[in-house]
């Protein structure tokens, strides 16, 4: 059965049984966040489209709200950013209460490496050449300066001693530090949803052969498990 064929049965039977509100796809990028999306649909679900929320995003770190409020009352089911960066999963989980949240991860070096090799063929640079801060700032997507602005809030960040904030070049995809802010961050969203386990499910896509565990954690009848479409791998 293909997608359009079982979204005829998903998309009434889901309907039908969903009692959360919202649905959110927290894990960082290159987390199987693709596949995620994939599985929402396949659910039946309103997934929202990645770069209107991506737009969003760049009002919610200037501090406003209402694009991104806007963006969510539209959709049912959202995955990578703004939601897959920063603190997004605090402030999505005050504003749209009974929600539920997924946080999907990897290996970090696996993650890491994978990471690399998207922007890395993201931008056109061959596999053998590093990435450079040049590239970030000529990048296209989305409009010009987009991936440069969010590559150095979300990874470059740093603190001198008088709290002024700057930005560390010298950590460019530097790969421990990467992996420390990951890993940092996945564990401020487990210590978060830690009294209210029905809301947050933590899961390695990759290594999932069926959509069972998803399912069962939304409250969704069994006769929406499928197989797990693994897209996008780098």
């Amino acid at each position: 059965m293909d997608l359009n064929q079982f979204r005829k049965m998903s998309v009434p039977l889901c309907a039908a049984s969903k009692s959360f509100n919202k649905v959110f796809g927290i894990g960082a990028g290159k987390t199987g966040t693709t596949s995620l999306e994939a599985i929402f649909k396949i659910l039946g679900l309103n997934a929202a489209p990645q770069q209107e929320g991506e737009l969003c995003g760049i009002q919610l770190m200037k501090g406003n709200f209402r694009p991104l409020v806007n963006y969510v009352n539209k959709y049912d089911a959202f995955q990578d950013a703004p939601f897959s960066i920063k603190s997004t999963y605090a402030q999505v989980d005050a504003l749209f209460p009974d929600s539920k949240f997924i946080l999907t991860y990897r290996d970090a070096d696996a993650w890491f490496a994978s990471l690399h090799n998207f922007h890395k063929k993201l931008l056109g640079i061959p596999a053998d050449q590093p990435m450079t801060k040049a590239a970030l700032e000529t990048a296209q997507y989305l409009y010009p300066g987009y991936l440069h602005f969010m590559h150095r809030i979300n990874w470059l960040l740093d603190f001198d001693g008088d709290v002024d904030i700057k930005t560390n070049w010298a950590l460019l995809y530097d790969g421990e530090h990467y992996k420390k802010l990951y890993r940092a961050r996945n564990n401020e969203i487990i210590r978060h949803f830690s009294e209210r386990s029905d809301d947050l499910l933590v899961i390695d896509i990759t290594q999932e052969k069926d959509t069972q565990k998803i399912v069962h954690f939304l409250g969704l009848p069994d006769r929406l498990v499928s197989d797990i479409p693994h897209l996008n791998k780098t």
